[in-house]
């Protein structure tokens, strides 16, 4: 009896330990069904008519160098995670300002190319397509091809484009909405949220370590709703994919990680 017991309880256990893991990462494959599915096998307003891998459009699993593609030899090197996207040369986004939150004194900085030093944030990853600047299939290692294409052909928002040309996110993904604006008006990001920052508010959730599932380790808040983790980037700061899982649409468009209803997501930081 006592070992049905513990079979039991073992196997409760292990669901469990997958569930959280679950819940604290990406669920990489859903991508496939999602706008950011920019091959051939993509459903949204921009694919590619001629490019079948779904993964490469933003990651490539080895950092060689391109030589027939100046532009590519001219571009950083060592770009994580796998990146194989140009970057934004955007200068300036601006960060948010309020007097509550000014009074944090937290270390919000500037996204912006000029003041990154070299080190793409998470965020700057999402503003190489979303800022409008930079073509969603201007790739980083170009496509294997013997010309050395950058920029496989793509159907853009009804008007296909041949290889080699840009292809812009839709207005309506463009972010910031208004460049002249930037990241002023939009929820801060950029700074590092911790337990010292919490325990200057009364609002505030406290981020910890969430060590369940594979990967080890990481440090994030623990979500408002059961299982749900969000997690804090680049020495613990907060970034866009704090609050958006770019690989899952399972909470609902734009790629949320925990639902709007009764305001869940902003409440996982800000429920106390």
């Amino acid at each position: 009896m006592k070992r049905k017991y513990l079979v039991l309880f073992s196997m409760f256990f292990g669901l469990f330990v997958s569930w959280n893991a679950r819940a604290q990462y990406s669920h990489t494959v859903d991508i496939k069904g999602t706008d950011h599915n920019l091959s051939t096998t993509g459903t949204g307003s921009v694919h590619s008519t001629t490019l079948g891998q779904v993964c490469y459009f933003c990651h490539t699993p080895h950092q060689e160098m391109n030589n027939t593609d100046p532009l590519v030899k001219a571009a950083p090197s060592g770009q994580t995670p796998l990146w194989n996207h140009y970057l934004s040369s955007v200068a300036s986004y601006g960060v948010y300002s309020s007097p509550s939150f000014d009074a944090l004194g937290t270390n919000i900085a500037d996204l912006g190319a000029t003041n990154i030093a070299g080190q793409a944030r998470a965020s700057n990853l999402c503003l190489s397509c979303h800022d409008g600047t930079v073509g969603v299939n201007t790739l980083y290692k170009g496509v294997y091809s013997p010309t050395g294409d950058t920029s496989p052909a793509m159907n853009c928002n009804g008007t296909v484009v041949s290889a080699n040309n840009p292809c812009y996110m839709p207005s309506g993904a463009v972010f910031p909405q208004n460049p002249t604006l930037g990241l002023r008006e939009d929820h801060p990001i950029n700074f590092t949220y911790d337990a010292a920052l919490a325990a200057k508010t009364v609002g505030l959730v406290t981020p910890s370590y969430n060590t369940t599932g594979i990967g080890g380790a990481r440090y994030g808040v623990p979500g408002s709703t059961a299982g749900l983790f969000l997690p804090l980037f680049s020495n613990n700061t907060m970034q866009c994919a704090t609050c958006h899982d770019v690989h899952s649409n399972r909470n609902g468009r734009p790629f949320l990680r925990d639902t709007t209803t009764a305001s869940a997501l902003c409440l996982d930081c800000h429920g106390n």
